[in-house]
């Protein structure tokens, strides 16, 4: 079971390697006039971005709503590390 940390300093919005999403890499790119800076930093090929807990939060709903982002099921092209606490 993997634990949520609460309290972290920093968080790490990551590129996910396995995940194949060239349908969302390809939305991103076309949208990144509106992207988050933890994205376009990920854009210009940076594979892991220090940021807040906020900014975590705003770059991955951002990234959700652009197309392919759950393709197929399979793991988004993102993610965030440690674990952001749930929402509520």
């Amino acid at each position: 079971m993997t634990e949520v940390r609460t309290k972290a300093t920093y968080y790490a919005l990551r590129v996910r390697p396995e995940a194949v999403a060239p349908e969302w890499w390809t939305a991103a790119r076309a949208a990144d006039y509106d992207a988050p800076q933890a994205i376009r930093a990920l854009l210009s090929g940076r594979s892991r971005v220090e940021l807040t807990a906020e900014e975590a939060v705003l770059a991955i709903h951002w990234a959700s709503r652009l197309s392919g982002w759950d393709d197929n099921g399979g793991p988004e092209p993102l993610f965030v590390y440690p674990m952001l606490p749930p929402e509520g």
